[in-house]
């Protein structure tokens, strides 16, 4: 009778989590959809600067290649029950809600527009719907006590340091003199989008994440992992758009995509030493 009861809970909890994979589906569609429409269709980007065009491109690739795939395999294992899926899923997922709020206020309208917000909104509300129904859920019991939060904590906190740096060098200058920064003159934007989400929300996201994972806050097992794997797939991001960049432009960035492809490597390895700490009986 109880072995019937455990497997009660397990089947109920596992079609709890069906919604990851209904919310996945229609997104990845639409994912597709407009990048490869991006990558193939040369006039959908004509108003843009070659900088800026370089940007979506080599957003549309790794969109494409790399973060749909991520997508759906995970929502499907995370349908399972499968807590590493879970929390790869939510990372991958807030690094769409990224994306595309870029998509729909940076760009020259399009007719993708209400495509680029139709992802966004459902990706806003997947995530909304995920912690909805995970808030009395104790993270903390998914892994084991080898799990080695203080040097992922660590971690986590020195890629928000460097971007932090990376992003004040170029707009701090400006602020201070008055001026506005090369980097939003050279492709006509109001502001930087890019550098106005990370100042306003993934940074600081990055710090209280990394703080509560050190401290062994609850929401700090979530949290901290969820943000690794943002920090990949941005990096992942970032090589795609330096490639198209290289042939969009004739420039050399060849050194600056060897140091993001090992900061990469080095963010997936600290991310796994993490994750295999999954407990199997939680």
């Amino acid at each position: 009778m109880k072995e019937l009861t455990t497997m009660d809970k397990l089947s109920s909890k596992t079609n709890n989590d069906k919604y990851m994979l209904y919310f996945s589906i229609p997104i990845v569609i639409l994912i597709v959809i407009c990048s490869s429409i991006g990558i193939w269709y040369q006039g959908l980007y004509s108003k843009e600067t070659v900088g800026w065009l370089s940007q979506v491109t080599g957003q549309d690739i790794s969109n494409l290649i790399f973060v749909s795939p991520i997508l759906i395999t995970c929502a499907f294992y995370a349908s399972k029950g499968n807590k590493t899926a879970k929390i790869i899923w939510i990372g991958t997922m807030i690094t769409n809600i990224y994306s595309y709020v870029i998509y729909s206020f940076a760009l020259h309208f399009n007719f993708l527009f209400h495509v680029y917000c139709s992802i966004l909104s459902l990706s806003i509300f997947s995530v909304l719907n995920f912690f909805i129904k995970n808030i009395n859920v104790n993270f903390k019991n998914w892994f084991t006590e080898k799990t080695p939060t203080k040097p992922i904590g660590i971690f986590l906190f020195i890629i928000g340091l460097m971007f932090s740096f990376l992003w004040l060098s170029d707009s701090l200058p400006a602020v201070l003199t008055n001026t506005v920064p090369e980097s939003i003159t050279n492709d006509n934007l109001l502001i930087n989008p890019v550098q106005a989400l990370d100042f306003s929300f993934y940074l600081p996201l990055m710090f209280i994440s990394s703080v509560m994972l050190i401290k062994k806050k609850v929401l700090g097992y979530l949290m901290a992992p969820m943000m690794m794997v943002f920090a990949i797939i941005t990096n992942v991001n970032i090589i795609c758009l330096l490639v198209v960049t290289m042939q969009k432009t004739l420039s050399n960035n060849s050194p600056v995509i060897i140091v993001f492809c090992i900061f990469t490597m080095v963010s997936v390895v600290f991310l796994g030493s993490f994750l295999k700490n999954i407990s199997k009986n939680s």
